[in-house]
């Protein structure tokens, strides 16, 4: 009898650690998905939806609509596959209080009102931030079209042999 009891003793004993680390698992899941709604999706769905909307923009409203349940599906799939896999790798990399600190500072009301205004469209932080980012993007792209010239890269005029 001692020795029965002394082996449920240590069983028990094991298991205790695997079922927390599985308890804390789960707990780190569970806050790496509301960070992940509060940031990731939350910007996604604003930006996919508004892009949504200009696609459809032109189309007749009965084309418009079947456009949207369509793409909407597809959406809301791809939005569950984003939320469980960015969960679980969120959950590998972060601690539960690392996870609990992200979401608080997410949940900042001072911090909310910094993304609305970086979120804007009509706001001045948007148009500067445009605005240099587009002048980049198109030095970028004289760069990218002056080097394929000079490799003679098909629809670069050739050069002149020296006489």
């Amino acid at each position: 009898m001692t020795r029965l009891l002394a082996t449920l003793c240590l069983t028990t004993a094991l298991c205790l650690p695997i079922a927390a680390r599985a308890d804390d698992a789960a707990d780190r899941v569970a806050a790496a998905k509301d960070l992940v709604q509060k940031t990731t999706l939350k910007n996604l769905e604003v930006g996919f939806s508004a892009a949504l909307e200009k696609t459809v923009a032109p189309m007749k409203e009965d084309k418009a609509e079947a456009v949207r349940k369509e793409i909407r599906a597809e959406f809301d799939k791809q939005r569950e596959t984003m939320l469980d896999g960015l969960s679980k790798a969120y959950a590998e990399k972060f601690s539960l209080d690392e996870l609990k600190h992200l979401s608080e500072i997410y949940g900042d009301k001072t911090y909310q009102k910094f993304q609305a205004v970086n979120a804007d469209p009509a706001s001045t932080v948007t148009a500067v931030s445009q605005a240099s980012v587009t002048k980049l993007l198109n030095m970028l792209a004289i760069a990218s079209a002056g080097d394929s010239q000079g490799t003679g890269a098909p629809g670069a005029p050739m050069p002149m042999p020296a006489r």
